[in-house]
């Protein structure tokens, strides 16, 4: 896990429909309007992470934190307005992210990597995330020359499509920087864009690495469900064995369920040989 980095992406918005406070007796309800409910100003980041590295001795050495991106893009305002001036450059958030939206920020990001990435690491780096169409982007001759320069070789790695989560953003980071945003009230999508960025500088890099066990707990879950998704995240108590100095890097699959999971897997797929025999049984038939 090490040499794998996870990318998503996630709409932040500035007013969430539901909210909650609380108030002393005499305080009034907090009130920020908005022109529509259907008019929500909003952003959608781009975030990478990878699994925390630390030394022998326990020191960490990089957070896994290589960067939280903003689909956005400057442009002049063409009439003047109560809160800028005309000819005043301002920003605007990518409402529609394409695949070709998807390839300009990791060919503008990748770099980010390249800076970050410990001398101690081998340089084949794997890109992990979902399946969704926009993420199918095309890799030409120059999307291949920023994957391997300066000695790297980065690989885009997918889910198959209506698996279950294995990608630590949706299992921790992306709930802790929401819930982090939400206490704020920005105005406008360069305060959002200043309180996602700030919320994501607040995330505990301790909190990224129980994420990363908490992955693995997913894994033999899905495992002892034989591919379903029907089940919570298991709680192992991560806080206090990091304090008792027990909590494991690695947890263990006990062997009889990596056999369960490989005879489950031969009763879901009819072996080659077999596929072409039953082949051969039909034209038989069918003569």
């Amino acid at each position: 896990m090490q040499q794998v980095i996870h990318i998503d992406e996630k709409w932040f918005y500035m007013n969430p429909e539901t909210r909650q406070f609380y108030l002393l007796p005499k305080e009034e309800n907090p009130y920020m309007c908005q022109q529509s409910k259907r008019y929500k100003i909003k952003a959608m980041f781009m975030v990478m992470i990878g699994k925390p590295l630390y030394d022998l001795i326990g020191n960490m050495l990089h957070d896994g934190n290589y960067g939280i991106f903003p689909f956005t893009y400057q442009q002049i305002a063409k009439k003047k307005s109560k809160n800028r001036d005309a000819g005043t450059l301002e920003t605007k958030a990518v409402q529609s992210v394409t695949r070709e939206e998807i390839r300009k920020m990791l060919l503008t990001n990748i770099p980010a990597i390249h800076m970050q990435w410990h001398p101690s690491l081998s340089k084949d780096i794997f890109i992990q995330w979902d399946n969704a169409r926009p993420h199918q982007i095309s890799r030409d001759e120059e999307f291949k020359a920023a994957y391997t320069t300066h000695g790297f070789n980065i690989q885009l790695i997918f889910q198959p499509a209506q698996s279950p989560d294995l990608n630590v953003l949706d299992l921790g980071l992306f709930k802790v920087i929401q819930s982090l945003q939400y206490q704020s009230f920005p105005t406008n999508i360069e305060e959002l864009i200043e309180k996602v960025y700030e919320a994501y500088e607040w995330f505990d890099p301790i909190l990224n690495k129980y994420t990363w066990i908490t992955l693995q707990s997913v894994m033999k879950m899905i495992l002892e469900k034989e591919g379903g998704n029907n089940f919570n995240p298991p709680h192992m108590g991560k806080r206090k064995l990091d304090s008792l100095g027990q909590l494991p890097e690695f947890l263990e699959v006990e062997r009889e369920l990596i056999q369960q999971a490989v005879e489950h897997l031969n009763t879901l797929f009819i072996p080659i040989h077999q596929q072409h025999e039953e082949y051969l049984d039909t034209e038989v038939d069918a003569d």
